[in-house]
């Protein structure tokens, strides 16, 4: 299936959903790129999203408050109006997301009984579990949303419900205590070479996350699955050059020494001192916080 493309002329902008040109505001532009995000990159239908989903319980201006996108897990479960699955409220680019900005899509996915709900204004995305248990003033910020191949895989729904991102001082003083003592017990290496190991790998995080504006963390199954795709179709390219006797982790830092090159964050022959297994295991450590902001 080719990727949903997002089409704007003379001042408007299509909009697949409501198959119809719109005035390309700069909320709407947002919203028509995250539709085009969720078909392309998380493998959502159209047939299972609908846009400006109008909340009937909503008490904002006279009652007429609407969703900017709502994603059920099917499109038979939007056919018989079951529960939605993701409500996303999009915001202007140049629009910094405000804390009452989530209790107000808190509101929203509550009313469409939905799990997660999605808060963008392009340059930054943020993701929540919505806990019907809970106030909307306790909200759990997580680090991804499923994709549509997840929407009836129970555990994996679950595991990214449990993948908060918010880290206490304590307890990111903890988490990078356990990546020093990774590196510590499998490479021997001195608290000092130990700690520009950690850094190399959270500069790498960095990147990653940067790049993908939100979409996806850096995490331990992330990595796997790039470094398959890198050894099959990326590797066999690079023959004849110098990145071609590079594993993907060394590969990895390369592209990451380049990013931040004007930064002089490192050295030209600094290289990952670690083996892979302590990579991996210290990126499993460090997966659910979620680094950064993605405007650079």
């Amino acid at each position: 299936m080719a990727d949903l493309e997002v089409q704007e002329k003379d001042g408007k902008i299509y909009c697949p959903l409501k198959k119809a040109w719109h005035v390309s505001t700069p909320e709407e532009r947002v919203r028509q790129y995250y539709i085009a995000i969720l078909a392309n990159k998380y493998g959502y239908s159209l047939e299972q999203m609908d846009q400006e989903l109008k909340v009937n319980n909503s008490k904002r201006g006279q009652g007429k408050a609407r969703a900017d996108i709502v994603i059920w897990k099917s499109e038979q479960d939007k056919k018989d109006k079951k529960a939605a699955f993701i409500v996303v409220e999009c915001k202007a680019e140049n629009v910094k997301v405000r804390v009452e900005d989530y209790y107000q899509g808190f509101n929203y996915a509550s009313w469409a009984h939905a799990e997660f709900f999605v808060t963008t204004n392009e340059k930054e995305t943020k993701y929540f579990n919505v806990d019907p248990a809970y106030l909307p003033q306790k909200l759990d910020e997580v680090v991804a949303i499923p994709t549509a191949k997840d929407v009836d895989d129970t555990a994996r729904i679950e595991q990214i419900k449990n993948q908060t991102k918010l880290f206490t001082r304590d307890e990111f003083t903890k988490t990078l205590r356990a990546c020093h003592n990774i590196i510590r017990n499998n490479d021997k290496l001195s608290p000092e070479a130990a700690f520009d190991e950690i850094s190399k790998l959270l500069f790498m995080k960095i990147r990653f996350e940067r790049d993908n504006k939100g979409m996806k963390v850096f995490t331990k199954q992330e990595y796997l699955d790039a470094a398959q795709n890198h050894e099959k179709n990326v590797r066999p390219g690079l023959k004849g050059t110098d990145l071609y006797a590079l594993s993907y982790m060394q590969f990895l830092f390369r592209t990451t020494k380049e990013f931040f090159k004007d930064d002089r964050l490192f050295d030209d022959k600094d290289e990952i001192n670690i083996r892979e297994n302590s990579f991996i295991q210290i990126l499993e450590k460090l997966e659910t916080f979620k680094s950064i902001r993605y405007a650079r």
